[in-house]
């Protein structure tokens, strides 16, 4: 029952979060077995609700932090472990349980289970990864040494086009099954030393990095535009620019360019950082929006109340771009439960649930179709308003198209 509540909590979470999360190489999943995941750590604990959420057997090692009181528990779940850090943020006397906590994973996996340990062991959107830290390395080399045991060692990435924008898209990427065969003769410091070195590589292979973040900025930018009127991942695009990317860095000075000599050019609007512009059927967009209008416009102010709060939320509690999802969803999740709850019984009391239905239905429209009629209003606005730029814009797009393609992406 503890595993179907998390799983349905975290399917819940990130459906009315994000708009889309796509698995990347889904092939290298295990069908069944002990499988030990080794996960990047992007977004805070939002990064579990997506794992979770398209891995659904999965359990976690966690911060105790996390489970602190009767409310936390309620939203996140897993084996405990007390890091250094833990003791000293904490209001009560905790002794560190790490060895504890590292032999309940080694036997939780050993019950055939999988189980998700993120190394990094704290969260960063920044341009490069965290250092490692060896915890499933020491657990991985207590669970190789025994022989015939149908182990799976998974590497996971999770990459987001904007991590705390509600209805951005989401990608995890599934890597190739990392080696776990040691030599005969290796000591048990070089076991873990050696199986630390090959979750490293595993991670940084479908990992994206950049020099800093401005960098990386950019890469999310132009990886983001290549994916528009396209089926090419966002972590695709993202990997063929971390390789370096002077011909689009020179494509984009030159837009930057026609843009400085257009008069009104403050008045460009950005989606994800790009200015977005009619493609294909230029026509077709007017008609979208005006139907789309009523439906979205509807489900605000229906929901105004839990979509206040959890803006209100990420406002006042987070403390960097890496936890504003994550308190987003801890006010506005349940204030949108017992707004929907409340409704509910005020259509039943007066004997209206036809209305309350109704809202349900325009509400999960509007959900759905919120980031498509964002979009569509950010490339009607510049083209009524820039019409001049859109040939530029467009054409700069088909030039990124032909780099990507030249790096067969």
């Amino acid at each position: 029952m503890k595993n179907f509540w998390y799983r349905l909590l975290s399917r819940s979470l990130t459906a009315l979060y994000y708009h889309r999360i796509q698995v990347i190489n889904p092939q290298h999943l295990p069908g069944s077995g002990p499988i030990l995941f080794v996960a990047l750590h992007r977004n805070g604990a939002v990064d579990g609700y997506v794992y979770k959420s398209v891995i659904p057997t999965v359990n976690f090692l966690i911060s105790v932090q996390l489970r602190r009181n009767l409310l936390s528990r309620v939203f996140f779940g897993g084996i405990e472990v007390i890091r250094s850090k833990d003791r000293k943020v904490s209001d009560t006397h905790l002794s560190s349980n790490g060895n504890a906590a590292l032999q309940a994973c080694v036997d939780y996996v050993k019950q055939g289970k999988a189980l998700v340990i993120l190394p990094e062991g704290s969260s960063d959107l920044g341009p490069r990864h965290l250092p490692f830290h060896k915890g499933a390395a020491r657990i991985l080399a207590q669970l190789v040494t025994q022989p015939e045991f149908p182990l799976s060692v998974i590497p996971l990435a999770i990459h987001y086009e904007q991590a705390w924008t509600w209805q951005s898209d989401v990608e995890v990427v599934v890597g190739e099954p990392i080696n776990t065969t040691l030599p005969s003769d290796i000591s048990s410091i070089n076991q873990v030393n050696l199986l630390h070195e090959r979750i490293v590589h595993a991670l940084e292979t479908i990992a994206v990095q950049a020099e800093n973040a401005d960098v990386f900025v950019e890469c999310e930018r132009i990886a983001y535009a290549a994916t528009l009127s396209s089926k090419r991942s966002y972590f695709s695009a993202l990997k063929a620019l971390e390789r370096g990317m002077p011909d689009v860095a020179s494509m984009s000075s030159k837009l930057e360019a026609e843009i400085a000599h257009v008069p009104g050019r403050k008045n460009l609007w950005y989606h994800q950082g790009v200015p977005l512009m009619p493609m294909g059927f230029a026509w077709a967009y007017p008609l979208i929006w005006v139907t789309l209008l009523p439906i979205i416009t509807l489900t605000c102010v229906l929901n105004a109340p839990p979509l206040v709060c959890s803006w209100w939320a990420g406002k006042r509690f987070s403390d960097g771009n890496n936890t504003i999802a994550l308190w987003r969803l801890l006010v506005g999740f349940p204030c949108l439960l017992l707004w929907i709850i409340s409704l509910l019984v005020a259509a039943l009391w007066s004997q209206k649930l036809l209305l309350w239905l109704v809202y349900v239905a325009i509400s999960a429209l509007g959900v759905k179709f919120f980031r498509r009629f964002q979009k569509i209003t950010v490339s009607l606005h510049n083209w009524v308003v820039l019409p001049e730029l859109r040939q530029p814009l467009l054409r700069w797009r088909d030039e990124l198209e032909t780099f990507m393609r030249a790096r067969n992406v």
